[in-house]
């Protein structure tokens, strides 16, 4: 039987696919990094909303990676009220 990661590794060989998954990955990584960040400050969305100066919807639209076009300025706005960087890490 095959694992998923076997059934994975197949179905990257197929570039458009890679590139789409990775691109997912990515906002998966953003919005999960965002929501430990927050919930480690105690924060509501609504309190980091205030701080970065973006509405407690667009909080909620990173942490659940359901906004396909998050711009950069935004996610520096909520990194810098959460007092963090913006970070790269490896590909795994």
């Amino acid at each position: 039987m095959k694992t998923f990661r076997d059934h994975l590794a197949l179905k990257k060989r197929d570039k458009t696919f890679a590139r789409e998954y990775d691109k997912e990955r990515a906002r998966l990584r953003i919005a999960y990094d965002i929501h430990c960040a927050r919930v480690e400050k105690k924060l509501s969305q609504k309190q980091l909303a205030d701080k970065a100066g973006v509405t407690q919807q667009m909080v909620s639209r990173i942490e659940n990676a359901s906004s396909a076009n998050t711009s950069l300025k935004t996610v520096e706005r909520i990194a810098h009220a959460l007092e963090c960087d913006i970070g790269l890490i490896p590909r795994g």
